[in-house]
């Protein structure tokens, strides 16, 4: 009996393209009139300087600014590189996940908004003592001043500063390309696509190589640096340098489009050697140095994996 060959799964149905765009008011605002005077009082050149007015309190915007930060965190984790348009590759097996966690996000971002709205008249009586005379009531979105006293009589004008989208296009596939054109010039783009779209996954590759070496060799680092005396603890380490590890191990599979298998491979062998208790790592003097060890040679195979590859590895130096 002849065998069947299962052709692979078209790339445009492994991967998609995904963004994240997220829109907030900075309560900044370069104030010409206060540069300009404050040009002149030093004889200085208008274009000097600038001088940028607060207009909130810094309290005002930290817990939007703390979803957006952690949203766009996870969004990149979550996806490869891609282009320089805003879009990164989702494969198909973490759409589901990213979506769960952006509608978290969401779903924080907009009570964050409208918090921030509720108080926002408070919040400007304030920077009204703050600024002094720099202060202008029409720098602060559906604020109006009558009679000296302030008012929101448009919070929407606040609430369209700021927005949260993640948006979801195919990648592109050079067996859809559909012009009608000469057969000639349709294979060359053809032949276009399909390099670019093959080049960008090589970038995607790459970043996951440099993801799971920096993880494991931070590892190596910060074991072989603990030390315990007895005046203390030496160059103690967080409980990040593993759950760090965890989160990478745990996405590899879904993010690895290219089904590379010595990726699959050492990420496996990750799982069983190094993703030990940082507790027992911290109590245990045999742990610690095994894991240390493990985690080493694991670097370095995949260093030489990657040379080969053509993938510079470059070892992390910051702490966890």
């Amino acid at each position: 009996m002849s065998s069947l060959s299962i052709p692979e799964p078209a790339l445009s149905s492994r991967a998609m393209l995904c963004s994240l765009s997220i829109s907030m008011w900075s309560a900044r605002i370069h104030d010409r009139a206060v540069s300009e005077e404050i040009a002149t009082l030093h004889r200085a050149s208008v274009n000097a300087g600038r001088y940028n007015k607060l207009l909130l309190p810094k309290t005002a915007l930290e817990e939007i600014q703390k979803i957006a930060q952690e949203a766009r965190q996870e969004h990149y984790f979550m996806t490869l590189p891609w282009g320089d348009d805003g879009y990164r590759v989702l494969p198909a097996a973490a759409y589901m996940d990213h979506t769960e966690k952006m509608r978290t996000y969401a779903n924080r971002f907009g009570p964050a908004v409208d918090a921030l709205v509720s108080k926002f008249e408070e919040f400007v009586a304030q920077a009204k003592n703050q600024l002094g005379t720099m202060f202008q009531p029409s720098d602060y979105p559906g604020i109006r001043e009558d009679r000296e006293k302030l008012t929101m009589p448009a919070p929407n004008e606040l609430r369209g500063k700021f927005s949260f989208e993640t948006k979801v296009m195919p990648l592109p596939d050079a067996a859809d390309f559909r012009v009608s054109l000469g057969d000639e010039e349709k294979m060359r783009i053809q032949r276009q696509i399909t390099a670019t779209v093959e080049a960008s996954l090589q970038v995607a590759s790459r970043d996951l190589w440099q993801r799971l070496f920096d993880a494991v060799s931070h590892l190596a680092e910060r074991l072989k640096a603990y030390k315990v005396t007895t005046e203390g603890v030496e160059h103690p380490f967080r409980d990040s340098v593993v759950t760090n590890l965890v989160k990478i191990v745990d996405i590899l599979p879904k993010l690895n489009v290219t089904g590379d298998p010595a990726l699959e491979t050492l990420a496996s062998e990750v799982r069983v050697a190094l993703l030990v208790d940082p507790k027992e790592l911290r109590t245990s003097d045999a742990a610690r140095v095994e894991t240390a060890r493990a985690a080493e040679a694991i670097a370095q195979r995949m260093a030489g994996y990657m040379t080969g590859y053509g993938i510079p590895a470059a070892t992390r130096s910051e702490a966890a």
